[in-house]
């Protein structure tokens, strides 16, 4: 079987009726089909996936529908971006193994790219009030950054969300698709409140498409324009949850951190807080306490033993 007949008769029908992520796999499988082309299942080796990897993480992310910016340098595609990829690629090859397509899964021979431990840019208050500045002329993708800056939910899930999720009683928004699978609730604070009992119920999305109403799909270009006329560089709507982690870290606990970002393991709240030079500054002062009254004590025996002695 043909690897892009695969993917529509089997593996699209599978990821719509399984994955949340669905309409991101649409457009990764559309890619995956453009570089291995009309090959077969059985002549895709690990030796051309490996190729796919690396010509992949060497080619720049594209801004579709607008013409490059010679000014502006392109934005490197990032090893967690292709290691999706990969992952996404290894799930139709063991799909087309279990239907006894293809006698092993190649995948399996490729290894992942290795990701830095780096947490994003975190944009500064100077930086936040640039961005909302650039933004004046587009209230709603406004309101979907500061959404994003104060509940750090991930972009699918602020499009997913719907009125019926959120709960003004109770003050808190039901996140329930999420990227692992796993429902949460996140807490409304008072701007999260403002905003949404100000935002008009014209469709059942909180923030519907202003085009058709809908779920909205994207808000890269205006984004990407705001970013620009702030001077951000290559700052990413990711790096807005990034942010709100970095911030929240200053004032919470790591497994709450998780619970509230949704993160399964909690190695990724950690990565946020042992950051925070203000919460690791207050953990070595509290010992400043104790430290006094043992030297106290300390000094006081010393001068009673110097006594003593003839």
């Amino acid at each position: 079987m043909r690897f892009e007949d695969f993917i529509a008769d089997r593996y699209l029908p599978y990821a719509e009726a399984n994955k949340r992520s669905f309409h991101d796999d649409v457009l990764t499988c559309r890619m995956l089909i453009e570089f291995f082309g009309r090959r077969t299942l059985r002549n895709i080796k690990a030796d051309l996936i490996e190729e796919f990897k690396q010509r992949r993480l060497a080619t720049p992310v594209r801004t579709h529908g607008k013409k490059p910016d010679p000014d502006k340098k392109p934005r490197p595609r990032s090893p967690a971006t292709v290691n999706r990829e990969l992952s996404i690629l290894s799930k139709i090859f063991s799909l087309a193994f279990e239907a006894e397509l293809v006698d092993e899964n190649p995948c399996r021979r490729v290894k992942k790219l290795r990701i830095t431990n780096q947490c994003g840019h975190c944009l500064t208050t100077e930086e936040e009030e640039a961005l909302f500045m650039a933004l004046v002329e587009n209230k709603w993708v406004g309101q979907i950054v500061l959404f994003a800056l104060h509940m750090g939910m991930r972009r699918s899930e602020i499009f997913n969300l719907r009125w019926f999720d959120v709960d003004a009683t109770r003050e808190i928004v039901h996140v329930r698709q999420s990227k692992n699978g796993k429902a949460r609730v996140v807490p409304m604070n008072e701007t999260i409140k403002s905003l949404l009992q100000s935002s008009p119920k014209t469709s059942e999305y909180v923030f519907p498409s202003p085009k058709t109403g809908g779920r909205v799909i994207d808000v890269g270009r205006q984004f990407e324009r705001a970013v620009k006329e702030s001077g951000l560089g290559n700052f990413r709507f990711h790096d807005l949850r990034h942010t709100a982690a970095t911030r929240m870290a200053a004032n919470t606990d790591p497994f709450t951190l998780a619970y509230i970002f949704g993160w399964s393991d909690i190695r990724m709240a950690m990565r946020y807080t042992h950051a925070t030079n203000v919460t690791m500054k207050q953990a070595v002062r509290s010992l400043d306490g104790l430290s006094a009254r043992l030297g106290n004590v300390l000094a006081t025996k010393t001068k009673t033993a110097g006594a003593v002695l003839p």
